[in-house]
């Protein structure tokens, strides 16, 4: 995996400009580590796409909670108007996506969310 490429695609999701952006590649970094900690072979970095994508998807979930709780979105007033933003709807888009990005490298992570449920 590439920091750079998985960086690229961060900034990409997060509609940000990378030069801008710089003091959050350690989202990227941590990102990065937590996916090659779930590899089940270690030759499966090499596999690149797949794994750099999964990595920007978590970094741009993480990205996403820490903008929700840095306590500036939210709500704008203009006079008598006040207009808000659900930040939920944000964090749960950016929790789909990650979800969808971990589900293309389960062949690679040998997760395969085995769930036990009582009748």
């Amino acid at each position: 995996m590439d920091i750079e490429n998985i960086f690229d695609i961060f900034c990409r999701l997060a509609e940000l400009d990378k030069d801008s952006s710089v003091r959050l590649l350690f989202l990227c970094e941590g990102a990065m580590r937590y996916v090659m900690h779930r590899l089940t072979d270690p030759a499966a970095v090499e596999c690149g796409g797949r794994t750099e994508y999964a990595a920007a998807a978590l970094a741009y979930y993480r990205y996403v909670l820490l903008s929700l709780t840095d306590g500036g979105a939210g709500e704008i007033k203009v006079g008598d108007i006040t207009v808000k933003q659900n930040g939920c709807d944000k964090a749960e888009a950016a929790e789909k996506l990650c979800r969808d990005a971990f589900a293309q490298i389960t062949d690679l992570t040998g997760d395969n969310e085995f769930v036990f449920k009582g009748v």
